[in-house]
């Protein structure tokens, strides 16, 4: 009796080593419904966090890791080369890595202690290792079985596949993560933290790793409005806002989490009545003929909307327009900006010290937009041109977070404040800073920011570079396409998401 009682227990031994026990399911990942692929940030090393388990794939090998939550990852950039470190493990590809949230994985996970073998059967002689798991790693656990020594194995099953045993000296097991599957990031520019829905990417190139976000349309939709647009606006601007985003993102294919795309700042900046938005409006985008347009927006137009044409300079769009703001109330709808005429000089690329005789803003646009500027100086007259962008980045400030004008609806006034008396005759000019004059005691260059000047009167104080040029604005942004404050004053005054998109867009329809 006693004999066959030790064989039927190794008998059942000899399956435990098997791992025929059983019969888990490995995890999924899931497919995004309209994915959408967000660049959240380029530098040479990334550090980011992975808050649930995530699974890490080389897109080079294919081969695949499931990693642990909470681990710190950095990602580094040698040419295309990426490598991401995460302690004292590292993984490197020519192609870059996938980081892909997991699914319906099995209720507990393996993480580990030391680099650990994995085996074909519970024991570390006479069965084959086929893998050494590192202490940033995990596997799904599957089953227990403790060995005539006492020693407790795990059964587990690793991210390709596999099956195998991991000893409990170095093994613990630890409960799946039930909460939403996460990764945080702080993006260049940003005080805080931000956690991400969805899957990351990291490419590198030049020497840059890219850290990019794939995730579904209305995810990314949710991680946009509040930004864009504050909590708390009229429910009808946010929808609007909410339909106008998905209409930019599925018409750009590929964006970035700045102004220069839409502001993204992830699942962190989701707010109850931004989300209902995007709810509310599920799926909905502009379309014009039938496609959908990039429906451009912007903060405060000022009184009226530009046409693309003439501010980007390209070919003008039906439903991109200029249009009236009525309902807007913004600070921003006029504003006033004052220069001292060596800032100019610099941004147009001329010497220091050459002397301003005159300026001049050209306006192109069907509001009185500036499509050109023209300084007439000492090193001959210069006329930069060219698209909204470059006539705002012409008027360097820092009265705002861009560091530029605000838009290029504006007028310039400027007057000369200095006159000086050449051989046969004078001058009127903005600055003598970097002029050489004669003085009582022979020639010299003027550097202090203020002059004494004698008059008939007595010496007087003058600076030597006075802020004489006056820009006087209206606006903030590109103002194409929709105005936000305005969006907000029609929703204040009754109008629906619906008839703001066709004011702003003019012949566009809304579908799903």
């Amino acid at each position: 009796m006693a004999s066959r009682k030790w064989i039927g227990s190794a008998c059942l031994a000899a399956g435990l080593l098997l791992g025929f026990q059983s019969n888990a399911l490995a995890y999924d990942k899931p497919a995004y419904d309209n994915q959408v692929r967000v660049s959240l940030g380029s530098a040479s090393s990334l550090p980011f966090k992975l808050e649930s388990l995530f699974e890490l794939e080389n897109l080079s090998s294919g081969e695949k890791t499931l990693l642990v939550p909470g681990v710190y990852l950095t990602a580094a950039a040698s040419g295309t080369v990426t490598t991401i470190t995460a302690g004292n493990d590292s993984y490197q590809s020519s192609a870059g890595f996938r980081i892909s949230e997991v699914q319906n994985a099995s209720p507990k996970y393996a993480k580990f202690t030391s680099a650990t073998g994995v085996y074909k059967g519970a024991s570390t002689t006479g069965y084959e290792k086929i893998s050494t798991m590192k202490k940033a790693e995990a596997a799904e656990y599957l089953s227990s079985f403790t060995d005539s020594s006492g020693t407790v194995w795990y059964n587990i099953q690793l991210a390709g596949g596999s099956k195998g045993w991991v000893s409990s000296a170095s093994t613990l097991l630890a409960d799946a993560p039930s909460s939403l599957s996460l990764f945080s990031y702080k993006q260049s520019g940003k005080s805080k933290t931000s956690s991400f829905k969805g899957t990351a990417e990291i490419k590198s190139s030049g020497g840059k790793a890219t850290l990019y976000n794939l995730l579904g349309m209305e995810d990314y939709v949710k991680g946009v409005i509040p930004n864009e647009m504050a909590t708390g606006w009229p429910t009808e601007a946010l929808k609007a806002q909410a339909i106008v985003a998905r209409s930019y993102a599925e018409a750009s294919k590929s964006v970035s989490s700045t102004p220069s795309s839409q502001v993204y700042n992830g699942y962190t900046s989701e707010a109850k009545d931004t989300n209902a938005a995007v709810d509310a409006t599920k799926g909905q985008v502009v379309q014009y003929n039938g496609k959908t347009i990039q429906a451009f927006f912007f903060s405060t137009s000022g009184g009226r909307t530009a046409n693309i044409g003439e501010v980007w300079n390209s070919t003008q769009v039906p439903y991109l327009v200029s249009v009236s703001d009525p309902y807007e109330e913004s600070r921003l709808a006029s504003w006033t900006e004052e220069f001292r005429s060596s800032a100019l000089i610099k941004s147009f690329g001329l010497p220091a010290g050459t002397a301003l005789y005159s300026i001049k803003a050209n306006a192109k646009g069907a509001n009185g937009e500036v499509g050109s500027v023209t300084l007439i100086t000492s090193a001959g007259t210069v006329t930069k041109a060219g698209n909204e962008s470059v006539i705002r980045h012409l008027f360097p400030t820092t009265s705002n977070s861009y560091g530029y004008l605000m838009s290029n609806w504006f007028t310039l006034t400027a007057q000369p404040s200095i006159t000086v008396q050449g051989a046969g005759s004078t001058q009127n000019q903005y600055s003598i800073k970097g002029a050489s004059v004669m003085t009582a005691s022979g020639e010299t260059t003027v550097s202090d920011a203020s002059v004494q000047v004698q008059t008939t009167s007595g010496t007087v104080s003058q600076e030597s570079d006075p802020a004489s040029i006056t820009v006087d604005g209206k606006g903030w942004g590109h103002r194409i396409g929709m105005s936000q404050y305005g969006a907000k004053g029609y929703a204040n005054h009754g109008y629906t998401a619906e008839q703001i998109i066709a004011h702003y867009y003019p012949g566009t329809t809304i579908r799903k």
